[in-house]
C-alpha cells in the first residue's frame, strides 16, 4: 500500500463558486456539408468476408468528489460557535483487481491516479496475484483514476473518497465511489430550504471545455432558474455553484445535468442545519436515468412511519404524463409491507418523498415499478448524542443519500437486464480507511406480483481484498429471490478490514438481479450503546460497474473508405 498526500495545483486549477446564479454561455458554430461522388474511396478488389476479432477495453476515467467544504468559510464570532471548529479529514482509496498481464507503451503505466488536470500521477501497477491498492491521506481536491486502453476485460478498477467531520456545520460522513464522467446525470436528493445548502459540483477531467445545462425540479414542479441554467467547465477544472441561489426554497430536490463538448462528473454536496445543530452532510451522486423500474438498498433502525429520521424514497416523473409507482420492499425474510406507501401517485414534474418508516430494524431493498419513466433515490439517517448545554436538548443527525440503479421491468422479467449481458462482474467497491462497512445484497425477482411468490435465488461470490492487495477471503452467496442479506465486511476479511470488495454472479444469468451497496459508518456510537455498535456518522458506497467492452465484434472489408471520425 502506498500513502501520500494529494498536492493541489492552485495555479492550474480553478474552483469558481457562483453565489448569484449560473453563468450563461452561448456557443455558435457552423458545419459545412461537402458532396462526394458515389465512387469516392472505393477499393478495387476489396473482400466482403466477415472476420471476428476480440476488442479490448477503451480508455476509462473515474472521477472522485472533492472534500466537503463550507459554502462560506468565513469565521464569524466566538470560535466555540464557529462553522468549522474541527478540520475535515478526507481520504481516498483506489484499487485494481487483475490486469497484471497488460503493460502500456514503454514508460507508460496502464493505471494512474492524478488530479483533474492529469498532472502529478501516482501509478497503480496491476498485480496478477490479487489486488493493487493505493490510499491517499489528506486529500485536498478532486482526483481522477485513469485507466489506459487495452486492459483485459476482466480487470476491476474502482476508487472511493470519504470526508469525515466530527463537529460543526459539516458534522457527518460524506462518502462516494468515484464515477465515470458522462453527458447526462440525474441527481435525486438534497434540498434548498432554509438551513440547507446544495452545492452543485461539476468536474471536467478531459482536454476540451464542456458546456453544461441543468434542470431543477422541486415539490411544485420544474423550477425556472434565475441564471438561465448554463455554464462552462474548462478542461482539468472544477466549477461549484450554489443551487439555492438559482432555485431557493425547494424542500425536495432533483437535478439533471447535461453537457456538450465533453463529459463531466457531477454531484451535489448537501448539508443541513437546524439553528446551530448539524443535521448531516453527504454527496448526492448520479443514479439511474428515467426508467419504468429502479431499485435502492437502505437500512432501517426501526423508526416509526412519522419519524423524521425514517428512511425515505424520493421519486420524480420528469415527463409530461402522470402515473403511479408501486413500491415493493424486500427484507431479510422476504417481502414486507409498507403501511400506506405501496402505491404512490406521480404528478408530472413534482418531486415526491414517501416514508419507509414502520419497518423492523434491518436492511432492505425497495423496488420502484412505475407506469411512466421515473428517477428515484433514497435516504437514511442516524441520530447522535444530544448537544451538551443545549436548552432544547437538540440532537445532531447525519443523513446518507443513496442513488438508485436500474433493474429489469417486471413485465420483461425473463430477460437479462441491460449492462449484465456477457459478464458475471456485478461491480467493485473500495472501502475507505477509518470506516466500518456493512454489505447489503438484495435479490430482486424478475417477476414481481402479488399473485405468486418469487422463486430462485441470486447465487454469486463476494471476495474481499486487504490493504496490501492480498485476497482475504470469499463468500458464496445464496440470497433467495425477494430478500435482502447483510454481511459485516470485517467478517468477510477474517478479522482484517478489507480494502476492496468484488461481486460475481454465478453461471446462470437468468435468476434474480443483485442490488448491492455498502453502508459505511464512522465516529463514536451512541452513549450506552452495546459494545461494537456502529458509529452515528453514515454514508453509502455503490459498486463501480465493469468497464464497457465490445467483446467479439464482426469486421467486414467494404468497397468504401470511411472518413475518420
Amino acid at each position: 500500500m502506498t500513502t501520500r498526500s494529494a498536492r493541489p495545483h492552485p495555479l492550474l486549477r480553478r474552483v469558481a463558486t457562483i453565489g448569484t446564479g449560473l453563468v450563461a454561455v452561448a456557443l455558435t458554430g457552423a458545419v459545412a456539408a461537402v458532396g462526394l461522388p458515389d465512387d469516392f474511396g472505393t477499393v478495387p478488389g476489396a473482400a466482403a468476408d466477415v472476420e471476428q476479432i476480440e476488442a479490448s477495453t477503451p480508455e476509462r476515467t473515474l472521477v472522485c468528489p472533492a472534500p466537503v467544504r463550507l459554502a462560506d468559510s468565513a469565521q464569524v464570532g466566538d470560535a466555540q460557535f464557529g462553522a468549522a471548529p474541527v478540520e475535515t479529514a478526507t481520504v481516498l482509496r483506489a484499487g485494481v483487481v487483475g490486469g497484471g498481464s497488460t503493460t502500456g507503451a514503454p514508460g507508460e503505466t496502464p493505471v494512474t491516479l492524478t488530479g483533474l488536470e492529469a498532472l502529478d500521477a501516482a501509478p497503480l501497477e496491476p498485480d496478477d496475484a490479487g489486488a493493487t491498492v493505493v490510499s491517499l491521506a489528506d486529500v485536498s481536491e478532486g482526483q481522477a483514476l485513469r485507466v489506459g486502453a487495452g486492459m483485459p476485460v476482466d480487470t476491476r478498477v474502482a476508487a472511493a473518497v470519504a470526508s469525515t467531520t466530527t463537529a460543526g456545520d459539516l458534522r457527518g460522513l460524506a462518502a462516494a465511489s468515484c464515477a465515470t464522467p458522462d453527458i447526462d446525470h440525474w441527481l435525486v436528493g438534497g434540498s434548498t430550504e432554509v438551513g440547507s445548502s446544495a452545492q452543485l459540483v461539476l468536474q471536467n477531467p478531459g482536454r476540451t471545455p464542456a458546456t453544461v445545462r441543468i434542470e431543477v425540479w422541486g415539490p411544485g414542479g420544474q423550477v425556472v432558474l434565475s441564471g438561465g441554467g448554463q455554464y462552462l467547465v474548462p478542461p482539468g477544472e472544477e466549477v461549484v455553484t450554489l443551487v439555492e441561489a438559482a432555485a431557493p426554497e425547494q424542500r425536495r430536490l432533483a437535478v439533471r445535468v447535461e453537457s456538450t463538448g465533453g463529459t463531466v462528473a457531477a454531484y451535489l454536496q448537501h448539508s443541513t442545519l437546524a439553528g446551530l445543530v448539524p443535521l448531516g452532510v453527504d454527496y448526492v451522486v448520479p443514479g439511474a436515468a428515467p426508467s419504468l423500474s429502479t431499485a435502492v438498498g437502505f437500512t432501517s433502525s426501526g423508526e416509526a412511519v412519522d419519524d423524521a429520521l425514517a428512511p425515505q424514497v424520493r421519486l420524480l416523473a420528469p415527463g409530461a404524463e402522470a402515473g403511479t409507482a408501486t413500491l415493493t420492499v424486500y427484507g431479510a425474510d422476504g417481502r414486507v409491507r409498507v403501511r400506506g406507501g405501496e402505491q404512490v401517485e406521480l404528478s408530472p414534474g413534482v418531486v415526491t418523498d414517501q416514508s419507509l418508516g414502520g419497518l423492523p430494524a434491518g436492511s432492505y431493498t425497495v423496488v420502484v415499478d412505475a407506469t411512466v419513466p421515473v428517477v428515484a433515490g433514497a435516504s437514511e439517517a442516524r441520530a447522535g448524542d444530544a448537544v451538551e448545554d443545549s436548552p432544547s436538548g437538540a440532537v445532531p443527525v447525519d443523513r446518507a443519500w443513496i442513488a438508485s440503479i436500474p433493474v429489469a421491468a417486471a413485465a420483461t422479467g425473463d430477460e437479462t437486464p441491460a449492462g449484465s449481458r456477457g459478464t458475471h462482474d456485478r461491480g467493485t467497491v473500495t472501502l475507505v480507511p477509518g470506516t466500518s462497512s456493512l454489505v447489503r445484497v438484495g435479490a430482486v425477482p424478475r417477476e414481481r406480483s402479488d399473485d405468486s411468490d418469487p422463486t430462485g435465488a441470486f447465487r454469486g461470490t463476494l471476495r474481499a481484498y486487504g490493504p496490501d492487495g492480498a485476497l482475504l477471503g470469499e463468500k458464496a452467496l445464496d440470497v433467495p429471490a425477494g430478500s435482502t442479506a447483510t454481511f459485516d465486511a470485517a467478517v468477510l476479511g477474517a478479522g482484517t478490514e478489507p480494502a476492496v470488495l468484488t461481486l460475481d454472479a454465478g453461471e446462470d444469468g437468468t435468476g434474480p438481479e443483485p442490488v448491492w451497496s455498502v453502508l459505511a459508518t464512522a465516529g463514536a456510537p451512541l452513549t450506552g450503546a452495546p459494545e461494537g455498535a456502529p458509529g452515528t456518522l453514515v454514508s453509502v458506497l455503490l459498486p463501480v460497474p465493469p468497464a464497457e467492452s465490445q467483446g467479439s465484434v464482426d469486421v467486414r472489408a467494404t468497397r468504401t473508405a470511411g472518413l475518420p471520425g
